[in-house]
């Protein structure tokens, strides 16, 4: 119940994350992780955050 919504776009992940859009774009980029336009499937978005360090479910 008290889950957040799930992050499905850049924009929307970015604003999860608490940072602007790009600083998300250079730290994809630093990673090499190439991310589609649109939408986020949730299982590139959970490989995302724990690339970056976010081992915590959104």
């Amino acid at each position: 119940m008290g889950k957040k919504p799930f992050p499905k776009t850049k924009t929307e992940l970015a604003r999860f994350l608490g940072i602007s859009m790009s600083t998300l774009k250079r730290w994809l980029k630093k990673k090499e992780l190439t991310v589609p336009r649109g939408l986020i499937p949730p299982i590139k978005v959970k490989e995302i955050l724990k690339k970056l360090g976010y081992e915590e479910e959104p």
